[in-house]
């Protein structure tokens, strides 16, 4: 296939990509009764043009389901509504045509046959059943208002990894204008022109730099078309009514940290679903709708976007919230590992893989987690993330001479430090009448570096807590590029990257949800590990479905491992060549990209690693699929419907010999 053709099927999957999100968002509108006679004619528009463009390149099964997808929508239109009982195959047909349209074979045919059998049975289509009633007139001006916005306003599509490029020159620009005016300093004083030029530089930068990342920042709408349709099938399989609501769609985010975020939210509203909402019977029996309602809403709040998942469900026990107040967060209870407030294990809920991974995503990307619950009236939980991860307004300070930053909007205030107190055993520091826990940077460190007196104090301020942090000395408050720390202290915790500065140094930029309750020797970065304290050993956890990494890295965790995770074949390949000292893979079988007997076959066949353990952990429990994993290598194979806590756990320590 030329460069060409790729592109051109690149195009197509995205043009599909868009159809298939209205298919989807219209088909629940006619089974909610919300839609009516135009969500028709859309769904039939888009089957339509997917079919058109599949034709066109030879892709003849998503054409084929394309083509039996309108058909049926053409019945719908002639009879002017379209049956409940339709709208589950149509959805279903919809998943398999996204699924012929990204490569797979032999989807199309059982949905084909499905939906010609659909046949228009007399009085199944009338105007009183849901799905064949009138949208009511509020849609319709809605459809025809976003009809007349999308002509209003063109939009072209551009290649992420671009824009990453374009940002990452802005940057090196910007870090180049900063190191001329360190080096002109003494000129500037001197010649008006100069510094003229100069200040205009900076402006003109600034501008472009802006524009820049506003090209990186995408609505939250991107990603929120799924949630309701992922709603409908979650509340059918615990035998619940509940609907979704999205408001402040439009709230803008850094791409990076939507991408990140996507698998974050939709396991939120699993839990949701699995511990809020109640069944019909227990809502009406405590006097409320048979309906649950579950809201997903963005605004931005200061500095930061809070994205809140609240349900109108049973909330959290009256012991639970006790408990948090003891702890002072409901959050801290709610994520501690393997915490859960299930009765049962259901495929939804119950295996101890709460908050703990939805806390651990959102801190990696520099935010934080905020719950509030009460009995019998629900839960909301609020994701606190910042605007973006390439431009970072930090306060930057010193300490021993290296400079460090923390973001602005987790600086509440700078004071010096002149009389200290005791919070129990620790040193504190009276603020606004408030006893403030008082540290030294330096300590938080695990570093030797002495502070001097009088030393200015960062009060660092995060969901709800303080805290004082002594240093040598403040730089001030500056706009930064934010850059990986790479490969080698990617896994250190309690930094969010580094910065160039001006003067050519590098920034640290510390992680102020781990500041306030890293431990002493716990944020450096060049301290040797303690081998009396050393973890069993290192687990690489490869599986594409986020809820079961999250669930194997608790057990392991618990048992004492240090855990890294992959979410495909070909992600850990790279992550196999970059970790140090790892003992062992625990693989999935069925995920996108390179599956985990191809993984397998990958490993058993390097040199340098063919000989590493590689635990096989599935859902397919057939003899084929046991045989293919034993001649491919597997030191074990473990069905996930037979799993066993015990079992695992001692297979690992017995191919890890630790």
């Amino acid at each position: 296939m030329s460069a060409s053709d790729e592109e051109i099927h690149a195009l197509v999957r995205q043009e599909a990509g868009d159809c298939l999100q209205r298919m989807e968002a219209n088909l629940m509108a006619l089974e909610s009764g919300e839609g009516g006679s135009a969500e028709i004619d859309a769904i039939l528009r888009d089957a339509h043009s997917i079919k058109g463009s599949s034709a066109m390149i030879g892709w003849q099964e998503p054409a084929t389901l394309a083509s039996a997808i309108e058909d049926r929508m053409e019945r719908a239109r002639e009879t002017g509504s379209l049956p409940n009982k339709a709208v589950d195959p149509l959805l279903r047909a919809v998943d398999a045509l996204r699924r012929a349209v990204n490569g797979e074979e032999g989807v199309a045919a059982p949905l084909v046959e499905e939906l010609a059998a659909l046949g228009v049975e007399a009085g199944d289509e009338g105007a009183d059943s849901p799905a064949g009633r009138g949208a009511p007139p509020r849609v319709e001006a809605a459809a025809r208002a976003a009809g007349s916005a999308a002509a209003q306003a063109p939009t072209i599509r551009i290649d992420a990894a671009k824009v990453d490029r374009m940002l990452d020159a802005v940057g090196e620009t910007v870090l180049y204008h900063r190191r001329l005016e360190h080096t002109l300093e003494g000129s500037r004083q001197e010649g008006r022109q100069v510094s003229e030029e100069l200040d205009m530089g900076e402006r003109l930068l600034g501008d472009l730099q802006d524009s820049v990342v506003q090209m990186r920042t995408l609505p939250l709408s991107m990603i929120t078309s799924p949630f309701p349709r992922a709603i409908r099938d979650l509340a059918s399989e615990e035998g619940k009514e509940a609907e979704l609501t999205v408001s402040g769609a439009e709230t803008q985010l850094d791409r990076a940290i939507l991408e990140g975020i996507s698998e974050t939210i939709v396991h939120l509203l699993r839990n949701a679903v699995a511990h809020g909402i109640e069944t019909p019977e227990e809502r009406e029996a405590a006097g409320k709708p048979r309906l649950g309602r579950i809201d997903l809403r963005a605004h931005q709040r200061g500095g930061m976007v809070a994205i809140e998942v609240a349900d109108d469900g049973k909330g959290v026990s009256a012991e639970i919230l006790a408990r948090a107040e003891q702890v002072g967060s409901l959050a801290e209870v709610l994520s501690e590992t393997g915490f859960s407030t299930a009765g049962e294990v259901t495929e939804v809920a119950g295996r101890g893989v709460g908050l703990d991974a939805v806390k651990r995503s959102v801190e990696s990307l520099g935010g934080g987690l905020e719950v509030q619950s009460e009995p019998g009236k629900g839960t909301e939980v609020t994701l606190l993330l910042p605007l973006t991860l390439a431009l970072m307004r930090v306060l930057l300070f010193e300490l021993g001479e290296q400079p460090f930053g923390l973001p602005m909007t987790s600086v509440g205030r700078v004071v010096a430090v002149t009389d200290t107190t005791s919070l129990g055993t620790r040193p504190s520091v009276e603020i606004d009448g408030q006893v403030v826990r008082l540290s030294h940077l330096a300590e938080l460190a695990g570093s030797g570096w002495k502070v001097p007196e009088r030393s200015p104090a960062i009060v660092v301020e995060s969901l709800g807590r303080r805290l004082a942090v002594l240093c040598d000395e403040l730089i001030g408050e500056e706009e930064v590029v934010i850059k990986s720390l790479g490969a080698v202290l990617a896994g250190v915790p309690g930094y969010l990257g580094a910065a160039i500065l001006g003067d050519g140094r590098i920034a640290l930029v510390l992680d102020p949800n781990h500041l306030m309750r890293a431990p002493k020797g716990k944020m450096a970065v060049d301290q040797p590990e303690d081998t009396t304290e050393r973890p069993a050993g290192q687990v690489l956890v490869v599986d594409d479905q986020f809820s079961a990494r999250e669930l194997q890295r608790s057990i392991l965790e618990t048992a004492g491992y240090r855990v890294e995770v992959a979410r495909d074949g070909r992600e850990a390949l790279q992550r196999i060549g970059e970790i140090t000292g790892l003992d062992l893979v625990m693989t999935d079988v069925q995920m996108p990209e390179m599956d985990g007997f191809e993984l397998l076959e990958a490993i058993r066949a390097d040199e340098v690693h063919s000989s590493l353990p590689v635990v096989v952990v599935t859902t397919l429990g057939d003899e084929a699929s046991r045989k293919r994993g034993a001649e491919a290598g597997a030191d074990a194979y473990i069905v996930k419907n037979e799993f066993d806590q015990e079992a695992l756990l001692e297979t690992i320590e017995r191919l890890v010999g630790r």
